[in-house]
């Protein structure tokens, strides 16, 4: 069965629960102080969506995640390359790489915070440092998984370096990398809506942080759901990016079985 004709089955739960939670609502059955029904997290999103507010947060954080993720796969992909191609470096540094990337950015906050200041180019560090560590593992182990025949043809061909890294070596890791890529685009998702609710007052967690300071309880729901929809949005963006820059390849979700 195609993905195509099980999309729409996947929306029967979610939609059963949300029509469950406001039939309790409106009984009575379920009646918490801080948990609104939908109906009134609906209002309070459209209300921060037709006075313009909700736009200006978003911007703010989908920009600083797409342009972390940006930076993220320049400097994962340089890093994961060098790790891949050359046995010296991969030696010497790949221990580290482990060590650094279990490394929880949250802890690193306080630190970044200090040093720079609640500033959009702190989240943007934050951000591309978490989300680089995806892109240099997919990319160095696409590297390492490269079939030793391509180099035996390359050489050959008496290729230069510079020829079998543009011809063979680059081809080869691009699902790899596009792998690397979806997965740094959520991770700096994560890290900048994070570091937005704890450092910086701005974009959508800042946003969530403002309304639970002011008991704002629907407008509080409502940015969680803008944040939710925004990770669904990016994704299933990559998710076609993918499919149409790389039809059939391990890196297209629809040859999943």
């Amino acid at each position: 069965m195609g993905d195509s004709r099980r999309r729409p089955v996947g929306w029967v739960v979610p939609l059963a629960v949300i029509a469950a939670w406001q039939v309790l609502d409106d009984t009575g059955v379920v009646a918490f102080e801080f948990l609104p029904s939908p109906r009134a997290i609906g209002r309070a999103l459209s209300d921060v969506v037709w006075s313009g507010e909700l736009a200006g947060h978003l911007l703010h954080t989908a920009g600083i995640t797409l342009l972390g993720a940006f930076l993220a796969l320049a400097t994962g992909g340089a890093l994961g390359l060098g790790v891949g191609l050359l046995p010296r470096l991969r030696i010497n540094v790949l221990a580290s790489i482990d060590v650094l990337r279990t490394v929880p950015a949250v802890s690193l906050m306080p630190i970044a915070l200090l040093a720079l200041g609640p500033a959009p180019v702190t989240e943007l560090l934050l951000a591309t440092w978490a989300a680089q560590w995806a892109v240099v593992v997919n990319i160095s182990g696409g590297v390492r998984g490269i079939p030793e025949r391509y180099y035996d043809v390359a050489r050959m061909l008496r290729l230069t370096r510079a020829g079998i890294l543009s011809t063979v070596v680059v081809p080869a890791v691009v699902p790899a990398a596009m792998v690397g890529m979806r997965l740094a685009v959520i991770v700096a998702l994560h890290v900048t809506i994070t570091a937005e609710m704890v450092m910086a007052p701005a974009g959508l967690g800042g946003a969530m942080v403002r309304a639970m300071q002011t008991l704002d309880v629907d407008r509080l729901w409502a940015y969680a759901l803008a944040c939710g929809v925004l990770g669904a949005a990016v994704n299933s963006g990559l998710r076609r990016l993918v499919a149409a820059l790389l039809p059939g390849s391990p890196a297209d979700h629809r040859v999943v079985r």
